[in-house]
Formats: structure tokens, sequence, C-alpha cells
């Protein structure tokens, strides 16, 4: 029987975060290389590499989704845009397969999408329910890459106690956050099972943090909390 991570088993959907953008991933029974897919006026294409690291053969299907960012929260709908190639395809145990994608149509135009690559499980009768292993991972087409230093980041405490952090992107570029940079403008220092991940251009992303924050640096802080009154007035301006 095919073994899954407790991510994956728990999600079935695993968004590829934080990690070094050259460096493969694994999860489970895949492994994919890179994690982050970019597509420019000197690169038409992108390409991944899907690796099975199980003992039997694995069927995958990989198609892209369109992605915003709505309400600090991201948002995904079909898309047709983007071509996959090859759509379906099986990995032999130990084996590899390259995956391309590309626009439909070639854009200047900078546009976000998501590669979804996901396990298709045989049926097995007898064996219960079964998750499929499913990796999400970031294609930004003709966009630039940001620093964190662009964003803009507020931290209020909700009704209940708990705490909201938002981070804001002004800019043209599209910012990919890790621990570090973050701890660095928020003074919080992130729990593992927070995750950062990127802030689309022209959009806000917000993180619920619960109550209790652990707090590395108070000045910094205290320059980002922010308390009703100031979101109120920011909005009349």
């Amino acid at each position: 029987m095919r073994r899954f991570s407790p991510l994956a088993a728990a999600c079935g959907l695993i968004a590829v975060g934080w990690a070094t953008w050259s460096a493969p991933v694994s999860a489970g029974t895949l492994q994919v290389n890179p994690v982050l897919l970019e597509i420019d006026a000197d690169r038409r294409t992108a390409t991944v590499t899907v690796r099975n690291q199980e003992r039997e053969p694995i069927a995958i299907r990989a198609y892209p989704l369109g992605w915003r960012q709505d309400g600090g929260e991201d948002a995904y709908a079909e898309t047709s845009a983007v071509i996959v190639s090859p759509p379906i395809f099986t990995i032999a145990p130990g084996g590899t397969q390259l995956v391309r994608v590309g626009l439909r149509t070639p854009s200047a135009a900078p546009q976000a999408f998501r590669l979804i690559i996901e396990e298709v499980p045989a049926a097995t009768p007898g064996e219960g329910i079964r998750v499929a292993l499913r990796l999400n991972l970031p294609l930004h087409a003709m966009m630039a890459r940001g620093e964190p230093a662009a964003l803009r980041w507020s931290a209020r405490r909700q009704a209940d106690g708990s705490w909201t952090l938002e981070a804001a992107n002004a800019g043209s570029a599209y910012v990919r956050l890790d621990p570090d940079a973050a701890r660095a403008a928020t003074g919080i220092r992130f729990e593992d099972t927070v995750h950062l991940g990127t802030v689309l251009p022209g959009a806000t992303r917000r993180w619920r943090l619960g109550a209790q924050l652990r707090i590395e640096d108070d000045g910094r802080f205290r320059a980002i909390q922010r308390t009703a009154t100031d979101v109120a007035a920011q909005g009349s301006d």
C-alpha cells in the first residue's frame, strides 16, 4: 500500500511555501524540482521534474489554475491560459518525468498561476479511503521578483484577543516571504505552522496568528501595530 506523508494525509494538498527556489521538495511519494516556476521574455516555457520515490508506478495529472489574492487570501480559478505538457502521465518506480508549461497566447502582461501536480490513486478495493497527494506550485509569468522591504506591514488585535497580521504590496513585483525576512520586518517569531507564501503585486496577504505571539523585537512590533481607529482612518483617506 502506498505511503503518504502525515501532511498529505491530513490535507490532501501541499502548497509549496518558502524554500530555496532551486531546491527539490519531497512530499510522500513524489519529489519535484524546482518549486517555483517563472516565464519571462527570455524563457517562454518553464519546466519541472517530477520523481517517483515509490516502488510502484504512479499516475499523475498536472493542470494550471489562475491565482489572485482577494480579501487577504489566495483565490484559485480554472484557466485555459496555460498549456501543460504532458497533462497526464505515469512514472515508473524510481523514474522521472519532465513537465513543461507555457502561455497559450504570449503576453507581456504580468500574470500569476499555480501548477497542480496531483496523484491519481489506483482503485484498490478493500483498502478504505485513500487521499491523493497534490502539490501546488507557484507559476509567475512576466512578473518580476520583489524584495520583502517593499511590503507594508500591520498587526491588529481582534475582538476575540487573537492577532491578524497583514502585508500589503503596492509594487509591481511579487514578494516571496521567508521566516527570517518576515521576523525582521515585524518583530514576530513565526511558528512552523504559519505558511507565509507570496504577496502578489497590488495585493494584500493576511495571516491569523492566535492570541499568544512570540515577540523578539518589541520596538519593531509596536511600530506595525494598528488599532481599529487607525484602520478606519486609513479607509477614509
